[in-house]
């Protein structure tokens, strides 16, 4: 379900070169935004619902397709969830997935609710995993305050 984007206004956070970011919906596209807007290798975030469907998201459109967006976010909850649910029972508490490619990084976390977030990130060679995963688990822990 593909939601077209909204008219960036004059305050909306900027993308590199002057691109407009696509700051979403709600509050979590706010949230979403200033997250894509801080992190350099960011492409875009989603928020999906316990079904994959987007609740918001927030993206660069010059890189990356609210739609391609909204399809990583559906593709990779049933997974993201999982893997929560199995260090759940562990007693391990959240997690954040990093999956890292040739071609770019996925981040996945699930900030409660049977929701899922996702953030698709470019490939950089100088990319810090450890700074990346600290980085997505603050902005994890800002969204389950919004969701509570």
């Amino acid at each position: 379900m593909s939601q077209p984007p909204a008219d960036p206004s004059p305050e909306a956070p900027r993308a590199r070169d002057g691109e407009p970011l696509f700051a979403g919906f709600s509050e979590f596209g706010e949230v979403l935004a200033a997250y894509v807007d801080r992190e350099p290798a960011a492409r875009g975030a989603i928020l999906t619902d316990a079904e994959g469907d987007p609740v918001d998201f927030a993206h660069r459109p010059a890189e990356v397709s609210a739609l391609d967006l909204q399809i990583v976010g559906a593709q990779i909850e049933q997974t993201t969830l999982r893997a929560q649910a199995w260090c759940s029972f562990r007693g391990l508490g959240r997690c954040e997935i990093l999956i890292e490619a040739s071609h770019g990084i996925v981040l996945s976390t699930s900030p409660g609710a049977g929701c899922v977030l996702s953030s698709l990130q470019r490939p950089t060679r100088d990319a810090d995993p450890e700074r990346l995963l600290a980085s997505f688990a603050a902005l994890r822990r800002r969204v389950a305050d919004l969701i509570a």
